[in-house]
């Protein structure tokens, strides 16, 4: 263990926002706090070992949001605002006082950069792991091979969310409003001079689903638009992970917690650590933006 000085294993609470109950994880300990936020088809709980990691050196949390794991439902549906804000309270609420690192993975990340114009002075750094663009079904919505009598069905089920399926709230297990959460989202148009790390994985190189002809010119694409991240904040870095796919934290998760090392090294005035690098993860490029 590091001087930081842990608190005892990752403990959760089940914790009281105001007639709702929220599964709060937390473990580690120091400022400013890790928040681990997920996307739609991973629950928490697949943050366990970025979580083992970043306990190491920082307090670092992640939680079930209203609906899923054991947390209680709320009306739906329901905004990346109102899910912003059901952070904020829990956050309080279970005495993880700002400021914030948050983490957020595909949805996720839209729902950090939301809370993070809203409680702009609660947000000391972000990283966007493989993150939701608020631009992406627009791109990729066409762009899917047409359908095939033998395509497998999770083919054809992905196909009808990009094509359009997304836009009605009953194609979430959340219920989520996405339509709305996507204009919320246009609104973050900086994040100021607060560390940014946008990590972009090979998600359609690396599935399986997707044709082979059609992976390179689709992961071309998807990179485009995690690259526009970039304009968000001066300091901004990109970082490739070419082998894993659209969950990082479960295929690599070594990336990630490198990733908030930084940005809590940044944070903390600590930019003379030189980064991390374990045997076999020399296949990253990382790409300094801004100042």
């Amino acid at each position: 263990m590091n001087g930081v000085g842990l608190e005892a294993a990752a403990k959760t609470r089940m914790i009281d926002i105001g007639g709702r109950r929220l599964a709060l994880t937390c473990s580690g300990s120091g400022s400013p706090a890790v928040v681990l936020e997920t996307g739609l088809g991973a629950e928490s709980a697949d943050w366990a070992a970025v979580q083992r990691g970043v306990e190491e050196f920082a307090r670092v949390c992640r939680y079930d949001r209203s609906g899923r794991g054991a947390s209680d439902s709320a009306p739906t549906p329901r905004t990346a605002a109102d899910l912003a804000d059901d952070l904020r309270q829990l956050l309080w609420a279970g005495g993880v006082p700002a400021p914030y690192v948050l983490v957020g993975q595909s949805l996720g990340g839209l729902l950090a950069r939301v809370f993070a114009q809203r409680y702009a002075g609660e947000v000391a750094g972000i990283v966007l792991v493989d993150s939701m663009h608020e631009r992406q079904f627009e791109v990729f919505g066409s762009m899917f091979p047409a359908p095939s009598p033998s395509d497998p069905p999770a083919l054809a089920e992905i196909r009808a969310f990009w094509s359009g399926g997304w836009r009605n709230p009953e194609s979430t297990a959340e219920r989520l409003d996405l339509q709305a959460s996507i204009r919320q989202g246009c609104e973050v148009r900086s994040l100021g001079r607060i560390p940014l790390r946008v990590i972009a994985a090979g998600t359609f190189a690396n599935n399986p689903l997707v044709p082979a002809a059609r992976r390179e010119e689709l992961q071309r694409h998807w990179e485009d638009l995690q690259k526009e991240f970039l304009s968000l904040c001066p300091l901004a870095t990109l970082t490739h992970a070419p082998h894993s796919g659209h969950f990082i934290q479960r295929d690599d998760p070594r990336i990630v917690i490198d990733a908030v090392r930084a940005v809590i090294d940044q944070v903390r005035g600590d930019i003379r650590r030189p980064p991390v690098q374990l045997p076999g993860h020399g296949n990253r490029d990382t790409v300094p933006v801004g100042d």
